[in-house]
């Protein structure tokens, strides 16, 4: 059952989610496992120029995922939009041509970036080139893979033949939508994907050193697990980078189609991030939770388990996603998971940790100062606060995400702050969009 626009009643029940929470949960057990058993690879030499040594984990968890909804369908996402398991037409090798010159000439724009920009040069993308040397054999498998995809596609044209039709010829109406939603997509990807590589890399080389250094104090094991959550964090953010395809049932749908919505996304990473955190939102300073509360050592480890708590919360939101995580797309409406209680508890939760990380109402250089880290740390909330916005503008041209987000006022954790401060409230769109 499905809402009509501008309706105000909540839905009787929440949608089901477009990936299982449970099967997310056993593919972070297999991933993690397989960190533990990869340590004693982390020092080979030929990881230092060829091998990325995340790749053993994420393919585990990428393949508990795809073969487990593969083969019991109550998994799959019950929108999806790619592929029939069953062939719908006769193989076209002629349009499998087509959509490997779009691949093409999508990788050509791509690589012409990477070589443009000075942002990509130097050696902080090394972890990321390390990864496409990794992957690079299977892409003898592209052809085989779009022959398959030719026979099952649910759409008689996709955004790769739409994209080729431009060295090819043969462009159809409709085909300016498509291309914009391929090279949309694609632009998510070749800016996020470097860089969850490059943090994945880093995160999972402070993570055995801290393992290594474990010891029973509080310090000790907060670097652990703090270590822990966002390796489990960046594990999901590169699978779902790396797996946005119609094979997985994870293709993007369709991408942030605002300025405002990939401002507010992207001034949160690099290289944006350094200078808007250095020169407008340095909220902290060279007081930290650890310090100011080293004299109360029950305190410092109560804050320690909070942080760890929030953290930990963060990184299963990301779990939830499975194989369908990316920031500024569509694909696939979560509903389970932190999902079942918040339609942001990622943003929640991080947010908050940092409150409790940096301690911005307390400063060595005195109460005004604390005054103003205050202020920017919530200047940097409000930048999240706008994030949620235009994402919820953006997933509001699914129904599902109407009836998911009108559930939530009536059910969500904190639908009693909405009622206090009426503008958290979610109101669905007066006219439906496509």
């Amino acid at each position: 059952m499905t809402p009509q626009a501008g309706a105000g009643a909540a839905t009787p029940s929440r949608p089901a989610s477009a990936a299982n929470f449970g099967l997310c949960l056993a593919a972070l057990a297999v991933g993690l496992a397989l960190i533990w058993a990869t340590a004693p690879w982390s020092d080979l030499p030929l990881r230092n120029w060829f091998a990325y040594q995340p790749i053993i984990p994420c393919l585990g968890i990428v393949l508990v995922i795809a073969l487990a909804e593969r083969a019991f369908p109550r998994l799959r996402s019950p929108s999806s939009t790619g592929l029939s398991d069953l062939p719908v037409r006769t193989l076209d090798l002629g349009r499998v041509g087509v959509r490997l010159c779009g691949l093409a000439l999508t990788l050509a724009l791509v690589a012409f970036v990477y070589w443009l920009f000075p942002e990509y040069r130097g050696g902080f993308y090394d972890p990321f080139w390390r990864f496409l040397r990794t992957i690079a054999p299977a892409a003898i498998l592209i052809p085989f893979y779009f022959a398959w995809a030719d026979r099952r596609g649910l759409e008689t044209r996709d955004e790769y033949q739409a994209f080729g039709s431009l060295l090819c010829g043969g462009r159809e109406p409709g085909d300016l939508a498509r291309i914009r939603r391929h090279l949309l997509g694609w632009l998510v990807k070749a800016f996020f994907l470097p860089l969850m590589t490059v943090y994945l890399s880093d995160d999972l080389r402070t993570l055995y050193g801290a393992i290594e250094a474990a010891s029973p104090d509080t310090g000790s094991i907060y670097k652990l697990l703090f270590g822990v959550c966002y390796t489990i964090d960046l594990l999901f953010c590169v699978v779902g980078y790396s797996t946005a395809i119609r094979l997985f049932d994870a293709e993007i749908r369709s991408a942030e189609p605002t300025v405002a919505g990939w401002v507010v996304a992207l001034m949160c990473y690099q290289p944006f991030l350094s200078v808007i955190g250095r020169f407008y939102l340095q909220y902290d300073d060279d007081l930290y939770w650890d310090n100011w509360l080293a004299a109360w050592p029950a305190l410092q480890m109560a804050c320690a388990a909070m942080i760890i708590g929030l953290s930990l919360i963060y990184a299963i939101c990301t779990v939830s996603f499975g194989l369908r995580f990316s920031n500024l797309t569509h694909r696939g409406i979560i509903t389970g998971g932190p999902y079942r209680f918040s339609k942001h508890p990622a943003y929640v939760a991080k947010n908050l940790s940092w409150w409790l990380i940096s301690v911005p109402f307390v400063s060595t250089q005195g109460a005004g100062a604390a005054l103003r880290n205050c202020c920017l740390l919530a200047l940097l909330n409000l930048v999240y606060f706008a994030r949620a916005r235009t994402e919820e503008r953006h997933l509001s041209r699914d129904p599902a995400y109407v009836a998911y987000a009108l559930w939530m006022n009536e059910h969500g954790l904190l639908r009693g702050l909405s009622r206090v401060l009426p503008f958290l409230r979610y109101r669905p769109p007066r006219r439906s969009s496509r």
